[in-house]
This record gives structure tokens, C-alpha cells and sequence, in this order.
């Protein structure tokens, strides 16, 4: 996380004070027509970059004091990833016109090349290496442990819900996840694996804001150590925001949008096989 941290700091202090191969492009002309549903499809590469925003939570178990960890971790780490991310992105408006970060596919490669020469492009293509292996760690670990409490509550494979003896790690669920990620790295591009990974998780998390108005209901009586602010304003509008980014992706980008679905609806009937079976 330093390493990934003092890399960006590091390109974004060079990045604004070097001379820009570019005139900011920030009121280039957007045709009216399709303007929300493009920017609808934009934002679906944006949330790619926060996604994990939530990852602490899947780890919430093993946190100290997690009625107030969780909160702050959520906070803080959202908000410095947005810090960085716009600042970033004004580095590369600084470094290439809009119509040429359109049509690359490494823009921080490109736009280090811009302001620095070939160079900067390596030892910036190096950082991304240092960013990207530090997210797949961080996102290995945590996504792991879904799996776990699923398999020991029965709804999942039971094979999965032993805890290794010695390093006290779902190895199981980690062997498990790694063998789905091959599998899904083969079925389509890039950009189609994340459009319909965020499209599912967007899903869920449209059923865990709705969760939130159904145990208010439901137990009312339940222990909260921490309550939604503004509630139940604030979760109301996550709940709509996420729910037209549902519909706006699945208009767009429909190949991608039923793919995803398609993951999800694999789960019903398995589930409900696994519900079936008594639960030792």
C-alpha cells in the first residue's frame, strides 16, 4: 500500500508541475441526446476502480472493535481513493486531449509518456504492476472469506467451511477462488468482466440497502452498535442510485448486463437445494 500510495503521489506531484502536453479539456462539447445513459456506462469503469470500497465488511469477524473500525476504514479509504482518482485524472487531462485518453487503453502509461518521455512510461507502468498485485491481494484475501461463513451456515459447498489447522485461513475457499477466477478470465475481455462483475455486485448491494429498511421492520429489537446516518434518507438514495446504474447498464451494455444476471440466477436453485438439507 506505500508503494502504491507514493507511486501515485509521486506521479501526480511530477504530473502537475511538469508543463502539459495538453490545454485541459474540461468543457469539451457532450451531445445532449444519450447524455445520462453514457454517463451511466461511464461510471460503471469508474465504480471498477472503487470496488472494495466494501471489503472490510467481508472481514468484519476478525476487526477490532468494529462498530467503530468498520465506519472509519469505509470512510477513510473511499475518500482517499477519491482524492487520488481525481487527481489522476487531472494529470491526464493535463498530459493528453480527451479524443486521445478515449482511444488508449493504458492512459497511464500513455500520459506518463506525454509529460515525461518513455522513461516515465516505464517506471509508471511499474508502478500499475506494484497497484495492481497489491488490489489482487487485498481483494484475494477478503473475498475469501464470503465463502467460509456461507459453507458453515449450509448454504454453500460443505467442503469449504473447514479453517486451515495451522494457518488458520480458509486455504479451502482460497484454492476454490482462484480456480473460478481462471475459469472467468477465459470467457471474455476486460472490459466485458467488469461491466458484468460490477453489474452483479451492484445487485447486491441494491439488496443490502433494502436490507437495512427490512430488519428496522423485521427486528426491531436487533443490536446496532453503529445506525445508517441520515437514516432513511441516506440509504434511500444509495438504494436509487444503484438501482438506476441496474437499469441504465442493463439497457447499455445488455451481452454483459444478462451475464452477470445469468451468474447471479445460477445461485437460486442452489441455494434453494442447500437450504433443504439439515445443517449440522
Amino acid at each position: 500500500t506505500l508503494l502504491k500510495v507514493a507511486g501515485i503521489a509521486g506521479f501526480v506531484a511530477f504530473g502537475l508541475l511538469v508543463e502539459g502536453g495538453a490545454s485541459p479539456g474540461l468543457a469539451v462539447p457532450v451531445p445532449a441526446a444519450g447524455l445520462v445513459t453514457a454517463f451511466g456506462v461511464g461510471m460503471i469503469a469508474a465504480l471498477w476502480t472503487f470496488d472494495g470500497w466494501y471489503g472490510l465488511t467481508l472481514s468484519a469477524g476478525e476487526v477490532r472493535r468494529p462498530e467503530r473500525n468498520l465506519p472509519l476504514g469505509l470512510i477513510a479509504g473511499t475518500g482517499a481513493v477519491l482524492v487520488m482518482y481525481t487527481l489522476l485524472n487531472l494529470v491526464y487531462l493535463r498530459a493528453l486531449p480527451v479524443a486521445a485518453m478515449a482511444g488508449t487503453p493504458r492512459i497511464g502509461e500513455s500520459a506518463a509518456a506525454a509529460l515525461f518521455g518513455p522513461t516515465g512510461a516505464r517506471l509508471v507502468t511499474l508502478a500499475v504492476l506494484v497497484s495492481t498485485l497489491g488490489c489482487l491481494a487485498s481483494t484475494i484475501l477478503y473475498a475469501a472469506r464470503i465463502y467460509l461463513p456461507m459453507a458453515q451456515d449450509g448454504v454453500f459447498f460443505p467442503t469449504l467451511a473447514r479453517v486451515h489447522p495451522r494457518y488458520r485461513t480458509p486455504a479451502r475457499c482460497l484454492v476454490a477462488q482462484g480456480a473460478w477466477a481462471v475459469a472467468l478470465t477465459v470467457t471474455g475481455t476486460y472490459s466485458q468482466l467488469y461491466t458484468y462483475a460490477i453489474f452483479a455486485a451492484t445487485l447486491f448491494h441494491v439488496a443490502t440497502g433494502a436490507a437495512v429498511f427490512v430488519l428496522r421492520r423485521t427486528r426491531p429489537g436487533l443490536p446496532r452498535p453503529y445506525r445508517v446516518w441520515g437514516y432513511p434518507v441516506v440509504p434511500a438514495l444509495f438504494l436509487l442510485a444503484c438501482a438506476l446504474l441496474v437499469a441504465n447498464t442493463l439497457a447499455e451494455r445488455p451481452a454483459e448486463s444478462l451475464a452477470g444476471l445469468g451468474l447471479v440466477a445460477l445461485g437460486l436453485p442452489a441455494y434453494a437445494a442447500w437450504r433443504r438439507r439439515p445443517h449440522r
